[in-house]
């Protein structure tokens, strides 16, 4: 299970390694999708940064399936929770930080 935790999240219980190789603490310029989310370039849509985000919520462990609307397809996407994001606005979220599909890269909070 996963809660939120003071305007950042935290996995309940943390199962496995993280699959992706070693990722910057942070990283500049997200671009914020409103509702939580952000991505990091235009190859990544809002919609499916929203749906990363419910997916997140609502599926176990750090790997998890998310429907593209856009391409009308689910993909992979490999998170980790322990990530602070600055948006291009300058706030800046301790988020969860997911890369997979056809090179997405999405954070949510």
């Amino acid at each position: 299970m996963k809660k939120l935790i003071s305007g950042g999240l935290a996995a309940a219980s943390a199962t496995g390694a993280l699959l992706l190789g070693a990722a910057p603490a942070h990283a500049d310029g997200f671009l914020s999708c409103g509702a939580g989310a952000g991505i990091a370039s235009s190859v990544t849509s809002c919609e499916f940064a929203a749906n990363v985000r419910y997916a997140w919520f609502h599926q176990p462990g750090r790997v998890i399936e998310a429907y593209s609307p856009v391409t009308d397809q689910y993909y992979t996407m490999y998170c980790d929770p322990n990530y602070t994001a600055r948006m291009d606005t300058g706030r800046v979220y301790n988020s969860v930080h997911c890369e997979g599909g056809n090179n997405a890269v999405v954070v949510i909070w």
